[in-house]
């Protein structure tokens, strides 16, 4: 059994070492956060041709000085769209909207995720703005065929 020295000359086998650097780590923070906005997309039929599909953001940055960035993907995984939203030319709460054709595409769930950043003031008047970022819960949404 492997023992090793504690700082005051103890023995202590190594499970009791790697038990309690497990109760004394700090719980996992979630990968994505609400609190700061979110993104929602209705299930709806996937139209013959190219259409434009539409869905609901709502972004609560810390400061006016924000940018809000959105991915979708189709149910084969394959990137299919990005969208911005930047302050000064959109608001906080709008829709956006994806292109999707169905030849390229196949019915099922698709996936947006948006990821919000926004700027802060430096500490003292010479630092620089202070970058901070939020993931959002993904959106999951179904095209299917009528």
């Amino acid at each position: 059994m492997a023992r090793f020295r504690t700082g005051a000359g103890l023995l202590l086998p190594a499970g009791v070492l790697a038990l309690t650097g497990v109760l004394a780590a700090p719980p996992a923070a979630s990968a994505w956060s609400t609190g700061y906005g979110h993104v929602s997309a209705r299930d709806r039929p996937l139209r013959p041709g190219c259409h434009h599909y539409s869905y609901h953001y709502v972004a609560k940055p810390r400061s006016n000085d924000w940018f809000l960035e959105t991915w979708l993907r189709a149910p084969r995984g394959r990137a299919r769209g990005y969208a911005d939203f930047g302050h000064g030319s959109d608001p906080k709460d709008g829709y956006g909207r994806f292109g999707i054709c169905r030849a390229t595409v196949v019915p099922g769930r698709f996936t947006i995720k948006a990821r919000l950043r926004w700027w802060t003031p430096g500490p003292l008047p010479i630092d620089p703005p202070v970058r901070h970022t939020r993931w959002f819960r993904p959106a999951r949404f179904r095209l299917y065929l009528t």
